[in-house]
């Protein structure tokens, strides 16, 4: 299943590794190097999918999922993190749908996208 994705990461290396890798697998990926720019973006299109890192200079992951689900309750949001995954559920509840471990590989980031999607009503 394609979609539509953004790409929330502060790092351009790793947020062009993303998008590439993402439209290899026939996704359409937009980018934003903030969570202030990822709203603005929701704002103006729409998306399926929002793979976003949790630490960010301003506003950080958390503080973004928190602000896209008050608007978009339904979107379905991967976070990319160092941290473990228990202390990031403490922080957001149930608003994240998945987790890629940073680092994480070409095939890491395809599968989670796949799963994702797949459970997108």
């Amino acid at each position: 299943m394609s979609g539509t994705v953004l790409i929330v990461e502060d790092d351009p290396s790793i947020r062009e590794m993303m998008q590439e890798a993402l439209a290899a697998q026939g996704h359409s990926a937009m980018v934003a190097a903030s969570g202030e720019e990822a709203l603005t973006l929701l704002e103006i299109r729409p998306v399926d999918l929002v793979i976003m890192d949790l630490r960010m200079p301003g506003m950080n992951g958390v503080e973004t999922a928190i602000a896209m689900k008050h608007r978009w309750p339904h979107r379905p949001i991967i976070l990319c993190t160092v941290c473990e995954e228990w202390r990031v559920r403490e922080h957001i509840g149930r608003s994240i749908q998945a987790y890629l471990p940073k680092p994480f590989t070409f095939h890491q980031l395809k599968d989670t996208v796949e799963t994702t999607l797949a459970g997108v009503p």
